[in-house]
């Protein structure tokens, strides 16, 4: 089987699994108003959502706490580009994360608006291999941060039962990312468990020796990294508060602390599981975690259904809230396509090349292609 029948057969298995548990989500949920056996009225899906209309208020407070993930997100990502000895400014870090929030939220993928953005940054150094992992860096200081906050939110649960789940998740998420860590960070542990030279052995392993040493340098800049987290518990902070408003909007009588616990459960999924847009992950997580009890509704059923409204009403919000991505990304437009970039960085390393190369893509994209309905073309 060739590379592009793997690649196909891959996004065919990812939608297929997607597809599994939108339709799993679905059934759990009410769409209609109905009138159970014994005389118990269970709100559907429609008249829970109308909620938000009467309670507008609610929304516009999670639009408001929304949108200071960006800027607080581009800070952060400023300070690990530094240890690397890449500058930017604030406004173009800014720019890049507004981007690549953009294309995280409107091109299916959870990953594809890190693709682009470490292609931007990555073309304006030569350091694009060290440039490329502090992207996806960012990302995992970003789920590791969310989990330490769900954590920290645990110590105010420890006697409720209801979030007895997240709990367990939790810690062994961050149990496992504690060892990894440790193994990565700790000289006598590499060598022990031989790790510099099993990487060596590695078809490309040059370029997985420079990401090692990429990776690795942030051991000496301990403050930096603290920095970052403390950045990252600002912006995942709004995020849960943003859902918490949503929530309370469409009729939850929920505690806070529950959903400081719960969210970052969510949000750990969508971005781990592969498929598309984490559809199907975020609404079953939360219908799973999201109870009666934890949501202060009467019946499961109608737990359910606020779950799932609940998360739709936020995937609105947040693609709401980065739209300026695309304006952006519009204002000063490359010659190479969205589509192309992702593909450029997600390829292999050709075996002897130091870091990817841009220019091949580049000059085999027409002049002015772009996303569909845009023509002409900038420099980034």
């Amino acid at each position: 089987m060739n590379k592009k029948s793997k690649a196909l057969l891959w996004h065919m298995l990812r939608l297929a699994v997607m597809a599994a548990l939108v339709a799993y989500v679905a059934s759990q949920a009410e769409w209609n108003d109905t009138v159970r056996p014994d005389g118990t009225h269970v709100q559907g899906l429609k008249t829970i959502a109308a909620r938000l209309a009467q309670e507008w208020w609610w929304v516009a407070a999670a639009l408001g706490v929304m949108t200071l993930q960006s800027p607080i997100g581009a800070v952060r990502w400023r300070l690990l580009l530094g240890v690397q000895g890449i500058h930017i400014t604030f406004l173009e870090s800014l720019r890049l994360t507004y981007i690549g929030w953009f294309f995280n939220n409107w091109m299916p993928g959870s990953t594809g608006g890190d693709l682009v953005k470490a292609w931007y940054i990555a073309r304006r150094t030569h350091r694009k291999a060290e440039a490329v992992t502090v992207v996806f860096l960012d990302r995992l200081i970003g789920m590791v941060s969310l989990a330490v906050l769900g954590a920290a939110a645990v110590l105010a649960t420890l006697g409720d039962e209801r979030v007895r789940a997240a709990r367990i998740i939790l810690a062994v998420f961050l149990g496992l990312a504690a060892a990894g860590g440790w193994i990565f960070y700790s000289r006598r542990l590499r060598r022990l468990v031989r790790l510099d030279r099993g990487l060596a052995r590695l078809p490309v392993g040059h370029v997985v020796a420079r990401v090692d040493q990429a990776l690795f340098i942030y051991r000496h800049h301990k403050g930096t990294v603290a920095l970052s987290v403390v950045y990252s518990w600002a912006a995942q902070a709004a995020s849960v508060f943003a859902i918490y408003f949503l929530a309370t909007g469409l009729g939850s009588a929920g505690r806070l602390v529950r959903f400081f616990v719960n969210v970052p459960i969510i949000f750990i999924g969508w971005s781990l599981i592969p498929v598309p847009g984490g559809f199907g992950v975020a609404e079953g997580l939360a219908q799973q975690l999201f109870t009666a009890s934890v949501l202060g509704v009467r019946t499961a059923a109608e737990a359910a259904t606020l779950a799932l409204t609940m998360i739709l009403a936020f995937r609105v919000v947040q693609s709401a809230v980065s739209l300026p991505g695309a304006a952006l990304y519009l204002a000063r437009r490359t010659n190479v396509s969205p589509r192309m970039m992702r593909e450029t960085m997600a390829a292999a390393d050709p075996e002897g090349a130091e870091a990817p190369s841009f220019g091949d893509a580049e000059r085999n994209v027409p002049n002015g292609a772009g996303p569909p309905g845009t023509g002409g073309s900038g420099d980034a």
